[in-house]
């Protein structure tokens, strides 16, 4: 499952909510950024749902990046951002035989 670095084409930012924490210990504020790497960004459909009376548009991708000790630190509360967009982390998952990409399901048009 080796990926050339032509496949890499877009760069990818990760961000991190500030350290901050409301009175119940959840993360609040501002994203900050991490870091920038080149990934490959697949895009699948869209899709529509009602939720709570009203139609939102959600979108997911999946988005493959070299796994390095940078990368390994990301988490399901980073949140990614490529191509102008916002992109919430779903699931992170270790691809390939040796381990040495690694593919996050990610969303936009959620809330994080």
């Amino acid at each position: 499952m080796k990926m050339g670095a032509g496949a890499l084409r877009h760069q990818v930012k990760f961000r991190r909510r500030g350290s901050q924490v409301d009175d119940l210990g959840n993360p609040v504020g501002q994203f900050e950024d991490l870091f920038t790497v080149w990934g490959n960004v697949r895009e699948t459909t869209g899709k529509e749902r009602v939720a709570a009376g009203s139609v939102e548009n959600l979108r997911t991708a999946t988005i493959r990046i070299r796994k390095s000790p940078q990368t390994s630190g990301i988490t399901e509360a980073d949140q990614a951002v490529t191509r102008n967009e916002e992109w919430n982390i779903l699931g992170i998952a270790n691809v390939g035989h040796d381990d040495a990409m690694l593919d996050m399901l990610v969303q936009a048009g959620g809330a994080q």
